[in-house]
């Protein structure tokens, strides 16, 4: 489920490299997108997905008891849990994909916030100093 999950991700991942290339384009090299495109997947191939879930394993042991645990195996082992199972992957990605432009924006906002306070606390360094 997690290497499903990090794969739906990566579709959105790469439509927004696509959405870069083509704002950029005259910008960037040729080849940028399927480069970029080659880093993701790298990236997603090779996560460390045993370590991951490895230390995932005491945070349930914190969360949920044996028996909650037994009744979740017995939920994912009936149809309901196997549709769930099946159709993670593609709800997620299609989730990510519709929170990527709200994302982005708000993370331009977050962006420019961060310029204006780096500008305002070296305006006020260069007072103190003079």
């Amino acid at each position: 489920m997690v290497i499903q999950m990090f794969d739906a991700m990566s579709k959105p991942i790469h439509q927004m490299v696509h959405q870069q290339y083509l704002q950029d384009k005259d910008k960037l090299p040729a080849d940028f997108e399927e480069r970029t495109d080659k880093v993701i997947d790298d990236m997603v191939k090779n996560m460390p997905y045993d370590a991951m879930i490895q230390a995932t394993i005491p945070v349930y042991q914190k969360h949920f008891t044996k028996a909650d645990i037994d009744s979740l195996i017995a939920f994912y082992a009936s149809p309901t849990g196997q549709k769930v199972l099946r159709e993670m992957s593609g709800i997620t990605a299609e989730a990510m994909q519709s929170m990527i432009p709200i994302m982005q924006k708000h993370m331009e906002a977050i962006r420019q916030r961060v310029q204006e306070q780096v500008a305002d606390a070296l305006r006020d360094s260069t007072k103190k100093t003079n």
